[in-house]
């Protein structure tokens, strides 16, 4: 019998990325996984033991809840795994984020969801360049110690890749395995009555974030609504003008401390939701002209595949992970140019033929990724580890 403990201490009870991730992948990892595999989850005590993975691994007769009371991050979680690490024996450890620890021996591998910290340590505010140097340091002793390293996206990969260019044999140790998207597919008829969503609104759903480039999706709106009010140029008066009250901007989501709500967003076509709950997703994006995404930095870009899948149209950057995971099933744009981001608001607004095709191309590219491909390919991984 082989045991593989996986590394899930990320995993929180508010709804995260890495959390999804895994989730998804573990209910398909262990209903595919062969009957000589056995697992260990590693879980913070911390987490709710109503949470859906708690559940889920509980009821395994191929897994086991390893509760360890380690830090996802941080000095304190690498001293602990040291301390610890007679308790971690096992014949492969898979750490399922980013965080690699420092101090593991033995058969590893890791999951790398972005860069964004090490490449762009901005995003972290005052202390951003103390963290992202501790953060690459982690990277850097996982990308040589680890017999293999899962990318969620090729831009994830070739970003590894540069920013460890001399780290032997790092290309050919590096695979790409996709998410996928999950949505409850139910509409929630309270949301769409509270905010109104019979009427014609773009959205940005997902965390209020510096990299997800909030601001100038608010700046394009306020663009977008001005060329439709007056579109010879001329001042367009926000109280005065009915066409504001046509098309809205709903932006929802949970504002990080580092938001700031640009100059001239308070005003009655632009609504804020705060945070929303996962079941409201699908009612929010099946409404909706177009997702608004043109983020400056994604792993991956779950919130696209999900859009895709509730027939949303999908306004994103036309590079990075971004543009990847679209294809041809997006409208992509420059996310510097608020211009351009207006352009495509303005195109999505006008053109029902071509928002009609984008939504047939997004049910297409949205079928092509699935989390039981994704746990085919990192089963696939493990066996080729485990058998050398």
């Amino acid at each position: 019998m082989k045991h593989i403990i996986l590394d899930a201490l990320a995993v929180e009870n508010s709804k995260t990325g890495v959390g999804q991730y895994v989730q998804e992948l573990l209910e398909e990892l262990l209903e595919q996984a062969p009957k000589d595999m056995f697992f260990s989850v590693m879980l913070h005590p911390s987490l709710d033991m109503k949470h859906p993975l708690v559940k889920f691994v509980s009821k395994q007769k191929n897994a086991e809840i390893m509760w360890f009371d380690i830090p996802a991050i941080g000095l304190k979680r690498d001293i602990k795994f040291f301390l610890k690490r007679s308790k971690l024996k096992c014949d492969l450890f898979h750490c399922l984020y980013s965080n690699h620890p420092l101090f593991f021996k033995g058969a590893q591998m890791v999951t790398i969801h972005d860069l964004k910290y090490v490449l762009h340590p901005e995003y972290m505010g005052s202390k951003g360049k103390l963290k992202s140097i501790y953060l690459k340091n982690l990277m850097r002793h996982a990308a040589k110690h680890c017999k293999k390293l899962i990318t969620v996206s090729e831009s994830t990969r070739s970003d590894l890749l540069k920013v460890f260019p001399h780290m032997p044999a790092l290309a050919e140790r590096t695979k790409v395995v996709y998410e996928a998207a999950t949505v409850s597919m139910k509409e929630n008829r309270g949301i769409k009555e509270r905010f109104q969503l019979d009427k014609p609104y773009f959205l940005y759903l997902g965390e209020l974030r510096p990299h997800k480039n909030v601001g100038r999706v608010i700046e394009a709106f306020i663009r977008f609504k001005a060329d439709l009010c007056q579109p010879d140029g001329a001042q367009c008066q926000p109280d005065e003008c009915q066409a504001l009250t046509d098309v809205r901007l709903i932006v929802a989501g949970k504002p990080h401390k580092s938001f700031v709500i640009p100059l001239g967003a308070k005003r009655g076509d632009i609504i804020f939701t705060g945070y929303v709950k996962d079941d409201d997703a699908y009612t929010l994006y099946s409404n909706a002209l177009a997702y608004c995404l043109p983020s400056l930095y994604e792993g991956f870009g779950l919130p696209i595949l999900e859009a895709m899948k509730c027939g949303c149209p999908v306004i994103t950057s036309d590079f990075s992970s971004t543009a990847e995971v679209s294809g041809d099933a997006a409208l992509l744009v420059d996310p510097l140019s608020v211009e351009a981001i207006a352009g495509a608001m303005a195109r999505i607004y006008s053109d029902e033929a071509f928002r009609k095709e984008l939504i047939t191309k997004g049910y297409a590219r949205e079928k092509e990724f699935s989390w039981a491909k994704a746990a085919e390919e990192t089963l696939a991984i493990y066996k080729e580890i485990l058998d050398k």
